[in-house]
């Protein structure tokens, strides 16, 4: 396994839930961080939590749904470290609603954060990593994405297209260095839905012990410190008990 230290990582969606778990771990390993989100408040609570130098966490408050998010975030973690290692897409917006009650802006919203946001990251990004000869990029699905889960179409439909759009990239950069993982949770405590109100659905899931954030970010660790000449594309982690 190899090791993270020092390694620039950057994260989106790093104000709370998965994301702030991941750059938890992530400096545990005295990696150098990147953090990106929307709310600075948040994400800089976050980063004092770090036990980090000040010199080694970088907030960026962007939206990832935007071009120019993406680039900001990315070209303030080049110009602050010079190099990314490792690139986290967490970011994401889901709605738990039927079909017919979800609206275009809530679909162009869902569709822009969790699938538009990773074409930018590749565009924006891949070149950079190809010019240095490494790099990795590891995107957070979702089994939702898998499976296409009632009351949660177009979240697993987002998901879904991140899944093979992923794949399919991996396979363009895999000879130049470049890893391109994915690593799909399932039911996790997060607050579900950032950036849309939340609704019941009359399609409603079954009740399970969800994952926590810790355990998805040892997951994105995992990922991170496989060998170089040896990556997992794509990884499923489930909560082991379902309630009765």
């Amino acid at each position: 396994m190899r090791c993270v230290k020092d390694k620039v990582v950057v994260i989106t969606g790093a104000s709370k839930g998965i994301g702030a778990a991941v750059a938890r771990i992530f400096a545990a390993e005295q990696a150098r961080l990147v953090l990106s989100g929307r709310n600075k408040a948040r994400l800089e609570k976050v980063a004092r939590s770090l036990d980090l130098p000040k010199n080694r966490v970088t907030t960026v408050v962007a939206d990832v749904s935007k071009l120019v998010g993406m680039r900001k975030i990315i070209s303030t973690a080049y110009r602050k470290y010079g190099v990314v290692d490792i690139f986290i897409n967490n970011a994401g917006v889901g709605l738990r609603d039927t079909v017919i009650n979800t609206t275009e802006e809530e679909y162009n919203l869902m569709m822009d954060t969790n699938v538009k946001a990773v074409f930018h990251c590749f565009k924006e990004l891949l070149p950079r990593m190809m010019k240095q000869d490494f790099g990795q990029i590891i995107n957070i699905s979702s089994l939702a994405g898998r499976m296409g889960v009632p009351g949660l179409s177009v979240y697993s439909a987002s998901k879904a297209a991140l899944n093979a759009f992923s794949e399919a990239v991996a396979g363009e950069v895999r000879n130049e260095n470049i890893k391109i993982c994915v690593l799909s949770p399932g039911s996790t405590e997060t607050d579900f839905g950032s950036g849309l109100r939340r609704r019941r659905s009359r399609a409603a899931s079954g009740s399970t012990v969800k994952l926590t954030v810790e355990e998805v970010a040892e997951a994105v660790l995992f990922l991170a410190r496989q060998n170089r000449n040896a990556f997992t594309s794509m990884a499923d982690i489930r909560p082991l008990i379902t309630k009765k």
